[in-house]
């Protein structure tokens, strides 16, 4: 614009609230380009106060330009009541703050830390979609005023959300208090949970500050900006570098309240922060990574709210962003990406790459079961079969990269059981002698699964719900990081020919909860038993279809994982004894009783010893398989 084009317009704002008001202009960091950039960062708010507003008063001002975006807070701790737009072609403009914008405005606060206390909510993922899913932005402001109308909020709107999330990612008054910090250390078997804080954060009066328990000096004055605590010039290499996750508390057994944690580093080491003293489990392995969804759900509306003001401007702005809005969601997880690898460091540091078993392609997911059978040869003087047992389980899961080494077809899992029956020849001193022939019948069983878009979604959602609610702690106990846990979303591209679009937009943090999972079903420092039992817990709370059962099981079965393929190739025992244990499972029929079948899977034995967990998931997809409904 030129500069009589950007001549501002009076405005007066009255306050009848008994708090003194600030007035701040937000704008993007550069002016719209033409065509107006697609990179979400560009539209990240910069706020410039410009007038003040004393308590039950008035105050009349001229905005800095024609378009301009104010943003009313509270003196007091800068928390938004209002934003307020002057209409462009208007000669003044007026806005009266109430307190019914400041009640709305507390509620949209209360509904953002709910988002990242439940982020796998089915209401937290359905605002999710309205930004992920978005096809016109014009449509965005009525979405969400009707999302908030619909689940107890009604007044609340889209602007309101978006500046409530600016205070909450840039201002330290949204987070007083003291914070414990804390070096934790890794090794080959897992993390080590620190005892001795290595210094302490203090938060008051919007400013914040870093102790060192060794009484050395601080790392100077911290700025908060967008999530990101630094101190001057700080990296990930260098300097206080953390980023801010809320949670709550109830991993520890504590208060649901949510409050503020860190995770990042202090001169290239690890570092966690926390408003209480000696941590008891190491949250902050998946804190971050476990709440994705809601990082990119907030992240994502405020920078298409700021995006949507600010092109609405411009000639045909807001059809542009409408047709490249997958773009500028890209660029926004990019960002998004980049924060997780430097927030979960200290999990992506150890742990191996998930592989898969073997090569070679087909398009179901086939579990097989073939057995055959040799005939048997006895000479005994009681006519008793002596029978030895060989057992061999090859699992062949065939899976063709691309040049990106990303699997891009569904997979051919197949697992088959040889028993091979070994001729037998015991001889007496005796003159009686029997020929027995044992024939064992040859059985297939075919299971498909049948993968169906929004599956995917689906199974990573119900995972992270129920870690986020409970099962945090127990899939932590005697942890072993077996699989790098972020790397999951390898395994999940076995189904993208299936569920393309799940696939598609998926970013690695989100596979998080699933890698979770799998070190746990594959982690020998816990007993079977126990993980066969938290397994039916997932199943119980979650309720997961017999689909996704399937994907999860198959999933577990096709990590590589040398303890656990060593261990179901020595497995030995006759196709009866599974198929009395399938049969024994599969009374438990409904979806609200499936758990059961996993309780008595954990207590399973044969001649006294318990299946191998990848026996075991081989069990449960005949049971899963049996109790399918027909089509």
């Amino acid at each position: 614009m030129s500069s009589t084009e950007s001549t501002g317009i009076p405005v007066t704002i009255i306050n009848q609230l008994d708090v003194e008001l600030v007035v701040y202009n937000s704008v993007t960091p550069t002016p719209p380009a033409n065509p107006p950039s697609t990179n979400a960062l560009d539209y990240l708010p910069v706020y410039t106060q410009i007038a003040t507003v004393a308590a039950n008063g008035s105050t009349d001002f001229t905005t800095p330009d024609a378009l301009s975006r104010l943003v009313i807070c509270q003196e007091s701790d800068d928390f938004p009541v209002q934003l307020f737009i002057p209409p462009i072609l208007a000669m003044t403009a007026s806005t009266t703050v109430t307190a019914t914008d400041l009640q709305d405005c507390q509620n949209v606060w209360a509904f953002y830390q709910q988002l990242f206390s439940q982020p796998y909510s089915p209401e937290a993922l359905q605002f999710n979609e309205l930004f992920i899913g978005v096809t016109d932005v014009g449509t965005l402001e009525d979405s969400v005023a009707t999302f908030f109308n619909d689940n107890g909020l009604p007044g609340c709107t889209y602007d309101q959300f978006s500046i409530v999330s600016f205070w909450a990612t840039n201002s330290l008054y949204a987070w007083e208090g003291t914070y414990y910090c804390y070096l934790p250390q890794t090794n080959s078997s897992g993390f080590i949970v620190p005892d001795s804080p290595c210094g302490t954060l203090t938060v008051t009066g919007g400013q914040a500050s870093y102790v060192p328990a060794s009484g050395t000096a601080g790392v100077g004055a911290l700025s908060f900006v967008n999530g990101l605590l630094s101190s001057p010039q700080a990296s990930s290499s260098s300097g206080f570098y953390a980023n801010a996750v809320p949670r709550n508390l109830t991993w520890e057994g504590q208060s649901p309240e949510v409050v503020l944690c860190f995770v990042g580093s202090l001169d290239g080491s690890d570092l966690t922060a926390q408003p209480y003293q000696n941590p008891t489990m190491p949250w902050w392995i998946a804190a971050y990574n476990l709440a994705y969804v809601s990082f990119q759900t907030v992240q994502l509306a405020m920078l298409l709210n700021m995006a949507i003001q600010v092109l609405s401007g411009v000639a045909n702005g807001i059809s542009y962003l409408s047709s490249k809005i997958s773009q500028f969601i890209s660029s926004n997880n990019e960002a998004l990406n980049e924060v997780s690898s430097s927030a979960d460091s200290v999990a992506e540091d150890v742990g191996e790459e998930i592989e898969t078993i073997n090569v070679d392609v087909d398009v179901d997911v086939d579990v097989d079961v073939d057995t055959d059978t040799d005939n048997v040869e006895d000479t005994d003087n009681v006519t008793d079969t002596d029978v030895d047992v060989d057992i061999d389980i090859d699992i062949d899961i065939d899976i063709d990269d691309d040049v990106f080494a990303i699997i891009d077809v569904d997979v051919d899992v197949d697992v088959d059981i040889d028993i091979d029956t070994d001729v037998v020849t015991d001889t007496d001193n005796v003159t009686d002698t029997d020929n027995v022939t044992d024939v064992d019948t040859d059985t297939d069983i075919d299971t498909d699964v049948n993968v169906e878009p929004g599956m995917v979604n689906g199974l990573v959602s119900k995972i992270g719900n129920w870690i986020m609610a409970k099962a945090f702690p127990a899939l932590v106990k005697n942890l072993a990081i077996i699989v790098a846990m972020t790397s999951a979303q390898k395994l999940l591209q076995v189904w993208q020919q299936s569920d393309e679009q799940d696939l598609q937009n998926m970013q690695p943090a989100q596979s998080t909860g699933l890698g979770l999972l799998v070190n746990y079903m594959l982690n020998e420092n816990n007993s079977v038993q126990t993980r066969w039992t938290t397994f039916a817990d997932f199943v119980q709370q979650t309720l997961p279809d017999i689909g996704t059962q399937q994907m999860l099981l198959t999933t577990i079965v096709m990590t590589q994982n040398t303890d656990a393929d060593n261990a179901a190739n020595s497995w030995n025992w006759p196709s009866s004894s599974e198929t009395a244990l399938v049969n024994q499972m599969a009374q438990y029929n409904t979806s609200a009783d499936e758990y059961q079948a996993y309780l008595l899977l954990a207590s399973a034995t044969y001649n006294g010893a318990v299946l191998p967990v990848k026996v075991g998931c081989d069990v449960a997809l005949d049971y899963l398989n049996q109790i399918t409904p027909a089509s």
